[in-house]
C-alpha cells in the first residue's frame, strides 16, 4: 500500500509530522488548558529519551503507565512508542490486587503514576531524535478481563496500529481540520486510539478530566467539535444534557461510537439535534481492531453490525473451521493487518485465537444476502454493558459467596440506556433472602462498580440441559419476559 499511514517508519511518525507542520495548533484542550502541537512533541521527545535510556540487550523497554485523563499521558504513551518501548496501561481505578497482577503479569521497567508522571517528563533531557522502528516491534500491552477475573494482556505491534490507522482514515476521514471530543477514559481502547488518531491527523483533540455529560454537551455546541468518539452510555448522557439546556450542534459531522449498538431512539434523538451527522457503530474487539462498520449513510438492516471495515475480511466457520454458508451462523473469523499479536503470560483458555492468518475472539453471528453482518452472541456469554466488558463467571463466583445466595446465572438484558443491563437470576439458600441493594453492595465491594448487577431475579426451578448443566438461555429468556420475580 502507498500513501497514507502505511508508509510511515514507526507509529508516531504521523504525529511528530503534524507537530513539526503545525507546531502552534492546539493539540490537547483539557478544560480551560490547552497544549501546542510544538508543546507536546517537546513532551515526547523528553519522553522517548528517557525511555531509550531504559534499553538493556536490545529488548524493548517496558512501561506501565496509572493514569487518569491528562496530557502526560498522551505525552508518554507516544514517547515509550518513539522509542521502540512497550506502554502497559493500568486503570487507575482499579483495585491494589487486580493493579498487582497486572504488574505481575507486565514486568514493567518503569511505574509512573499521577504524582510521578509530569516530574519524570521534564527530568529528562531535550533535543532527542525519533528514530524509525520496526514495525513489528510490540508497543502496547492492555488488559482485558478474562473469566477467572486475573486480568488478560493482549499485545499489539506498531504496524498493526498503522493499519488500523490507515484504515479508520478511509472510513472515518479525520484531518487537521477537525475538533475531536473524547470524553471517555484514554486508558481503556475506545479512548485511546481516538485520541491516537485525532493526533496522528493532526486535529484538535478534547477531553475531559472525568465524564460529565453537561460539559460535552456545552463542549460540543460551543466549542466546533466535528467529531464525537464514545460509548453509548455516554452519547445518552449528553444527550439528556443537551435537551434539558436546549443546545444543539450545528458542527458536529461524525459520530464514532462503539461498545455497544445504539438504540434506534438514541438515533431519532440525536438527528434531531445534529442532523447532517453520520453516525458510525463500528463492531470489533482489543484483540482484533476493527471488525465491521454500521454507518447511518448506508442503509444497513437496525439488528445488524454493518459490513466488514476497510481492509477487513470475515469468514464464519463451525466448530470443526470449515466455511459455513451465508445466512447460517458460525464462529465469526477476521483476517486483516490489524490483528493483535495474542496474549501475554498465562491466560485463562478463553478469548482471541489465530489459525493461518485469521483470528477469533469466538463472536458468533451470521451474514445476510446483501452481507451486512449480524452478531448473535459472544465469546463465554460476555455482555457489554455501557461499553465495558463483563465476563458473567466472574460475577457469577462472586454471587455464589454470598450467605444467601445458593446459586447464580448473569447475562445481559437489552436496555436502551447501557446497551445490555447487567442482570442476574439467583436461587437462595434454603429460607435465606437478600434485597436489590445487599445483593448489589455485594458485588461493589468485591469488584468495579460496574460489574453488580443492575437487576436480580429470584427463581424456584433450575432448568437443566441433558448433560446436567443450568439451561442458561432459557433462564434468560424467563427473566426477560417477565417470568421470575424481580428482587426488590
Amino acid at each position: 500500500m502507498t500513501g497514507g499511514y502505511m508508509d510511515a517508519d514507526s507509529l508516531v511518525r504521523p504525529f511528530a509530522l503534524a507537530a513539526e507542520w503545525a507546531p502552534d495548533h492546539p493539540a490537547l484542550i483539557l478544560g480551560d488548558d490547552w497544549l501546542s502541537y510544538g508543546a507536546l512533541l517537546e513532551q515526547v521527545r523528553r519522553a522517548g529519551a528517557g525511555v531509550a535510556a531504559l534499553g538493556r540487550d536490545g529488548t524493548p523497554p517496558r512501561v506501565a503507565l496509572s493514569l487518569g485523563n491528562r496530557p502526560d499521558l498522551l505525552a508518554l504513551f507516544f514517547g515509550i512508542v518513539a522509542a521502540g518501548g512497550i506502554v502497559g496501561l493500568l486503570d487507575p481505578k482499579w483495585s491494589a490486587a487486580q493493579t498487582a497482577a497486572a504488574i505481575e503479569t507486565f514486568r514493567p521497567d518503569l511505574h509512573l503514576t499521577t504524582g510521578t508522571a509530569a516530574t519524570w517528563i521534564a527530568a529528562q533531557p531535550a533535543g532527542w531524535t525519533i528514530p524509525a522502528i520496526d514495525p513489528k516491534t510490540p508497543f502496547l500491552v492492555g488488559f482485558t478481563s478474562g473469566t477467572t477475573g486475573r486480568p488478560k494482556a493482549f499485545i499489539r505491534n506498531q504496524g498493526s496500529w498503522l493499519a488500523t490507522l490507515e484504515a479508520s482514515r478511509m472510513e472515518f476521514g479525520i484531518g487537521a481540520e477537525d475538533v475531536i471530543l473524547v470524553p471517555g477514559p484514554l486508558v481503556h481502547g475506545l479512548g485511546l486510539y481516538g485520541a491516537v488518531e485525532g493526533l496522528s491527523a493532526g486535529a484538535t483533540v478534547c477531553v475531559q478530566p472525568k465524564f460529565d455529560g453537561t460539559d460535552a454537551a456545552a463542549q460540543l455546541a460551543e466549542r466546533g467539535i466535528t467529531t464525537l468518539v464514545l460509548v453509548p452510555t455516554m452519547l445518552v448522557g449528553i444527550l439528556d444534557a443537551a435537551e434539558r439546556d436546549g443546545r444543539r450542534f450545528p458542527a458536529l459531522r461524525r459520530v464514532v461510537c462503539s461498545g455497544a449498538k445504539l438504540a434506534p431512539a438514541v438515533h431519532d434523538r440525536l438527528a434531531a439535534l445534529c442532523p447532517d451527522a453520520a453516525v458510525l457503530e463500528y463492531y470489533g474487539a482489543s484483540e482484533l481492531s476493527f471488525v465491521s462498520l454500521r454507518s447511518s449513510r448506508e442503509g444497513a438492516p437496525a439488528d445488524s453490525v454493518g459490513r466488514p471495515f476497510h481492509g477487513v475480511e470475515l469468514s464464519l466457520r463451525d466448530d470443526d473451521g470449515r466455511p459455513v454458508e451465508r445466512g447460517r451462523p458460525g464462529t465469526v473469523w477476521v483476517r486483516s493487518g490489524m490483528l493483535s499479536d495474542g496474549y501475554l503470560g498465562v491466560t485463562d483458555g478463553a478469548g482471541y485465537r489465530e489459525r493461518d492468518g485469521w483470528g477469533t475472539v469466538g463472536d458468533y453471528g451470521w451474514i445476510d444476502g446483501e452481507g451486512w453482518l449480524r452478531l448473535v452472541g459472544r465469546a463465554g456469554d460476555m455482555v457489554i454493558t455501557g461499553g465495558l466488558n463483563v465476563y458473567p463467571a466472574e460475577v457469577e463466583a462472586v454471587l455464589r459467596a454470598h450467605p444467601a445466595v445458593a446459586e447464580a446465572v448473569v447475562f445481559g438484558l437489552p436496555d436502551p440506556y447501557w446497551g445490555d443491563a447487567l442482570s442476574a437470576v439467583v436461587w437462595w439458600r434454603g429460607s435465606a433472602r437478600a434485597s436489590l441493594a445487599d445483593v448489589r453492595g455485594w458485588c461493589h465491594d468485591r469488584l468495579e462498580g460496574y460489574k453488580a448487577p443492575r437487576r436480580v431475579f429470584a427463581a424456584s426451578d433450575m432448568p437443566l440441559t441433558g448433560s446436567g448443566k443450568i439451561a442458561r438461555a432459557d433462564v434468560r429468556e424467563r427473566a426477560k419476559a417477565g417470568g421470575l420475580e424481580l428482587v426488590a
